[in-house]
């Protein structure tokens, strides 16, 4: 289990020094047989797309991983003002970037 600390907030803690803006990227897509079942879902009964869901949730895990093993790279401390865009640059596909500015204890 990793000790670096992940924040929300927009400020730095004090007594830290500022490392620089680091990401955690992740991209999973989507298969033909995962999209026809959705597409049919959200045609007929409608609800919750448990597998797209399932692929969003995964991702996420995986972005943050990454933030995590980059702020471990740098030797940061934790990371502050993380934020969370979804971009979408491919339909059927779950892209989400995890960012924050990266710190250390002084």
């Amino acid at each position: 289990m990793s000790d670096i600390i992940l924040s929300t907030r927009t400020f730095p803690p004090s007594g830290t020094q500022d490392l620089g803006i680091i990401y955690g990227i992740s991209c999973l897509s989507s298969n033909f047989i995962r999209d026809t079942k959705a597409s049919i879902r959200n045609l007929t009964v409608g609800g919750e797309l448990g597998d797209y869901a399932e692929m969003i949730q995964k991702g996420t895990e995986l972005a943050k991983s990454r933030l995590i093993s980059e702020a471990e790279r740098v030797g940061a401390d934790g990371v502050y003002g993380v934020k969370i865009a979804t971009p979408q640059v491919a339909g059927g596909a779950a892209e989400i970037i995890m960012y924050g500015t990266a710190f250390k204890n002084v």
